[in-house]
């Protein structure tokens, strides 16, 4: 009752970082006291941390709300005077638009004569297609009749050649009766020799020379009279074939002539076809331009409209800026208010001793503290919101504080990079989780620069001579697991272990405080079996369910490591919800709502605001007023969430 009685004079001195009572008599008067201290501690405890969050929250929507205030006064203001400006540009605007109307219907009667002009020119190019078409079909009979032609050139050519050819042997046949007619002649001759020889019985004979010689005069005659004939025939045939080479030549002339008037004719319908298309897509478009100057002219008498009804509601939007000036004006005033009570409440909350506070001291230099972070679900936003208090406490205090989280394993791996920032940036303290190893050796360089580095949640190597670890009391928490399992149990009760790898300290200390406590101050509770699970989930609610089919008498379960979510589903897909209740680790908006349904008794939080506020103003009373810090750990307090603060939790 002493014990009792001086926890409850620390607590109204408004010292709440005080351990629990603990009852170790029987007396259920004295038990229940106590147990109420604890809860009014807790619980103050509790709504002085989430205020704090909501402080922060508050303070950032006074900052936004102040900011939109006095940008929606300067609007406001600005509005009124630019007013009249927008009357008397909406003057003009009807005046333009009036003007513009005039120039749409001038631009219709435009549209209409090009269009008449576009028609007309169409119709003529379909006609000069026409005339092209008829001409390169008169062409193409020239052609035919001009191959006609030439074909009956080449076969009179053929013949003359072939009459030059009997010419020649009938000038050779001429030859053959001038040698016979020579013979003949030669023949009467000696006829008539022997004629006279034989006096009168050669008288007949010398008859026959003499008609013989005549005959070979007439053939002579003949002869060159066909002679000459042949000479004419042969000069005619000649100038014949030489008519027809030049009647060929000037074919060939004429026909390579046609070729090209033709293939003229040809590219000119063509490009007839190819205009008469453009002139097409040019009524086409046409067409378009006018449908638009319609519409044009519809919205321009529709703007025309508007610009009338703009300055008709000139004069009332005067009436609402003054009217929105006023306003901004009482939302300023309720910010100043605003600003006060956030004032007030922070004065409270300092009054109450909830562990450790920044000094007062300060320096002119300005201190730089690089924080770094995971930012991957709600333990971690409660580390970013107690670094947020911390900013706004050390604000007047001549401190930047940079925050740098990472949401995934990928952005992990910007931990290096950062830290090379923050040693360019001469910070004067690292704060970092130590499971982070990406950036070991940039952590060692940092520290030969003289930079403090100063780890939470859990220790780095031991190669890396930080100076102070913040880290959770993995002992007490077991402990505190071991106490609520009790309470909910009613002091007897069976209880499964869910136990992740050993071989992770953090699984092995809660495990091992936890049975340690159970075993040395319960008798009556009876731990049946552990199970030991991996990251596997699947896995992991298989084990928990046959384990409960196995034990049918288990009434609470214990949960080391994370997997709530398949403890719970393990629960009441074995129909156990209300028969079996949990102890499990850390909180979040879920894990919230299964206690609010009776699956889980108790979760055990780790404090994760202040692991973010602690370390900082740790490492800046350090910095500033030289306050030693324990070169081992500082043990992180767990606390309890339960149906009896549930409602007192910071939602994120």
């Amino acid at each position: 009752l002493h014990s009792i009685i001086k926890k409850a004079e620390l607590i109204a001195k408004r010292n709440v970082d005080v351990e629990d009572i603990v009852c170790k008599y029987g007396d259920k008067d004295i038990c229940m006291l106590a147990d109420s201290i604890n809860l009014i501690r807790s619980t103050m405890l509790s709504f002085i941390e989430s205020t704090k969050g909501n402080v922060i929250t508050l303070s950032d929507a006074i900052d936004k709300l102040s900011e939109s205030a006095n940008l929606n006064e300067a609007g406001s203001e600005e509005t009124a005077n630019s007013i009249q400006i927008v009357a008397d540009k909406a003057n003009e605007q009807l005046a333009l638009v009036r003007d513009n109307l005039a120039l749409i219907e001038m631009n219709n009667d435009q549209f209409g004569i090009v269009n008449q002009s576009i028609k007309s020119i169409r119709e003529s190019l379909d006609e000069s297609v026409e005339y092209c078409k008829k001409g390169i079909k008169s062409l193409e009979a020239y052609e035919k009749d001009m191959n006609v032609i030439s074909d009956n050139l080449n076969k009179s050519t053929e013949v003359l050649y072939e009459f030059n050819n009997q010419i020649v042997e009938i000038n050779s046949i001429k030859e053959m009766v001038v040698d016979i007619s020579e013979q003949l002649r030669l023949l009467a001759f000696n006829a008539s020799i022997e004629a006279a020889r034989a006096g009168e019985s050669g008288k007949g004979f010398s008859v026959v020379s003499v008609e013989m010689k005549n005959m070979s005069d007439m053939t002579m005659q003949s002869m060159n009279a066909i002679n000459d004939i042949l000479a004419k025939v042969t000069e005619s045939s000649e100038l014949v074939t030489s008519s027809i080479g030049k009647c060929d030549e000037a074919y060939k002339q004429s026909s390579t002539i046609f070729e090209e008037v033709s293939n003229s004719f040809r590219e000119l319908g063509k490009q007839s076809l190819a205009v008469n298309e453009k002139m097409s897509d040019m009524l086409k478009t046409y067409r378009v331009i006018a449908q638009n100057s319609d519409e044009s002219k519809q919205k321009a008498e529709n703007v025309f409209s508007a610009s009338e009804a703009i300055t008709e509601r000139t004069k009332s939007i005067v009436s609402v800026s003054e009217a929105n000036s006023k306003d901004s004006a009482q939302i300023t005033d309720n910010v100043y208010m605003l600003e006060d009570m956030l004032k007030n409440i922070t004065s409270v909350i300092k009054q109450f001793n909830t562990g450790i506070r920044p000094v007062n001291k300060n320096r002119e230099k300005v201190v730089r503290i690089a924080f770094y972070s995971m930012l991957d679900n709600y333990f971690w936003y409660g580390i970013k919101r107690g670094v947020n208090y911390a900013q706004k406490e050390l604000s007047d205090n001549n401190v930047i504080i940079t925050y740098y989280s990472y949401k995934n394993n990928i952005d992990e791996r910007n931990f290096i990079n950062d830290i090379k920032k923050s040693i360019d940036e001469n910070v004067d303290a690292i704060i970092y989780p130590g499971f982070l190893h990406y950036a070991d050796n940039e952590l060692k360089e940092a520290i030969s620069k003289g930079i403090k580095v100063f780890t939470y949640n859990c220790d780095c190597d031991s190669d890396i001579r930080r100076i102070s670890c913040y880290e959770p009391d993995q002992v007490e928490a077991g402990i505190l697991a071991a106490k609520a399992a009790a309470k909910a149990l009613g002091g007897k009760g069976n209880i499964v272990i869910v136990c992740g790898e050993k071989a992770v300290s953090l699984n092995k200390t809660r495990y091992e405080s936890f049975v340690n406590y159970i075993e040395k101050n319960y008798k009556n509770i009876n731990i049946v079996e552990t199970v030991d699970i991996t990251n596997d989930a699947q896995l992991t609610y298989q084990k928990i369910c046959d384990c409960i089919k196995k034990h049918p008498e288990t009434d609470l379960i214990y949960l080391t490591t994370g997997m709530q979510k398949q403890l719970v589903h393990a629960i009441e897909d074995c129909g156990k919800t209300g028969k079996i209740k949990a102890v499990i680790f850390d909180k979040n908006e879920e894990i919230f709502e299964y206690i609010r349904k009776g699956i889980v008794y108790a979760a055990i939080d780790h404090d994760s605001f202040n692991q973010g506020y602690y370390p900082i103003v740790l490492m800046y009373n350090h910095i500033v007023d030289n306050v030693a810090l324990p070169k081992d750990k500082i043990l992180c307090k767990a606390s309890i969430v339960d149906q009896n603060n549930i409602d007192y939790q910071v939602v994120i």
